[in-house]
């Protein structure tokens, strides 16, 4: 959560949240690991292990995996938790590599452009250096299965009838509401 400069200053430097983005200069300009991506750590306590990215942090240059750099954190006992919770904690990008679908191994990646034969379209994917399979990028569309019409949505069919019909030689506003919208400045003629 970022507070405003005005209230940082009445807080105390304790109890201020501490920003930890990169300048732009540090932060990665092109990035090769993306969501939904399966990747194995090659260095640190998990070394070794292959995990999927659940949250890429650009401004930080780190990123979330599931089931990798796990930490515990103590919460209040209950009933069905015995108060030790472990979270993932953020990984640099550099302690990861990709792990190329053909192979199952860790790999570097190039980025190459892809003319598609039958449309004609550019896109850049990614291939992977060793074997040269091309790596898909996974598009999560998940959250729109959480989408439901609320109250104030309008059916697809209502929103593409045509509703207003203009009659030529009739302006769609008085002469007055044009003329007030082309004299912006009220100056008077």
């Amino acid at each position: 959560m970022r507070y405003h400069r005005s209230v940082l200053k009445s807080m105390s430097s304790r109890v201020a949240p501490k920003d930890k983005t990169l300048p732009k200069d540090k932060q990665l300009k092109k990035w090769k690991i993306i969501r939904g991506d399966r990747v194995m750590a090659i260095t640190g306590k998990d070394r070794g292990k292959i995990g999927e990215v659940t949250d890429v942090s650009r401004k930080t240059n780190r990123v979330f995996v599931k089931g990798l750099n796990l930490a515990k954190k103590s919460t209040p006992k209950s009933n069905d938790s015995d108060g030790i919770l472990q979270i993932e904690m953020p990984i640099h990008v550099s302690n990861l590599a990709l792990v190329d679908p053909s192979t199952n191994l860790p790999t570097k990646v190039r980025i190459a452009t892809f003319i598609d034969p039958e449309t004609g379209k550019k896109e850049k994917r990614r291939y992977s250096i060793g074997t040269g399979t091309h790596i898909v990028k996974n598009i999560d569309l998940s959250y729109q299965s959480e989408w439901k019409d609320g109250v104030l949505d309008c059916d697809p069919d209502v929103v593409s009838k045509m509703s207003f019909e203009t009659v030529p030689g009739i302006p769609p506003f008085p002469e007055d509401v044009i003329r007030e919208i082309k004299n912006r400045h009220r100056k008077l003629f």
